[in-house]
């Protein structure tokens, strides 16, 4: 008798397993759309059309030149890496050798400037500047430049570059 019944029990797994199978885990693809991030290249100097360019994605300096109208005759490129990988908004100096004109240098006020200026400072990342306001906005204005040391993700190397490019 025992028998019989573990060997209908038996039978009645079997079946089980058989008729209901257990179902597949279904994958899904998110189709949804991912914002453009547009970056804003504004050339000066001797190029054939100055201005501001918008990229959808990153390109090099030679190629956002190319669309600039490439540099003219006299354009010194002896400082300029066209090879460079332009991932933010930037600007780029092209000077002409027959001018003596330094670049011009415009200093963010770090105790004023919003996000988007901030990012603008060369060396400065998007994490950097998001870490400069929150400190910002916890301990208040920035006395001397040299207190931007207590901020989270910057460091000597990171203050002494972006250095010439701020102000209080």
């Amino acid at each position: 008798m025992k028998q019989k019944i573990m060997t209908i029990v038996i039978i009645m797994v079997l079946l089980w397993i058989v008729l209901f199978p257990r179902g597949e885990k279904v994958e899904t693809v998110d189709l949804e759309a991912k914002p453009l991030s547009i970056i804003s290249v504004e050339i000066i100097g001797a190029v054939e059309f100055p201005g501001i360019y918008h990229f959808f994605e990153e390109v090099t300096v030679g190629d956002a030149l190319a669309y600039a109208g490439n540099t003219l005759i006299d354009a010194d490129m002896s400082l300029i890496m066209t090879s460079e990988l332009i991932t933010r908004n930037r600007q780029i100096f092209i000077p002409s050798m027959n001018q003596e004109i330094e670049a011009p240098k415009i200093l963010v006020n770090v105790n004023k400037a919003s996000f988007k200026e901030l990012i603008t400072i060369p060396g400065m990342t998007e994490t950097r500047a998001a870490s400069l306001i929150i400190y910002r906005e916890a301990h208040g204005d920035f006395k001397h430049i040299d207190e931007l040391i207590n901020v989270k993700y910057i460091g000597i190397a990171t203050l002494e570059k972006i250095r010439p490019y701020i102000k209080l």
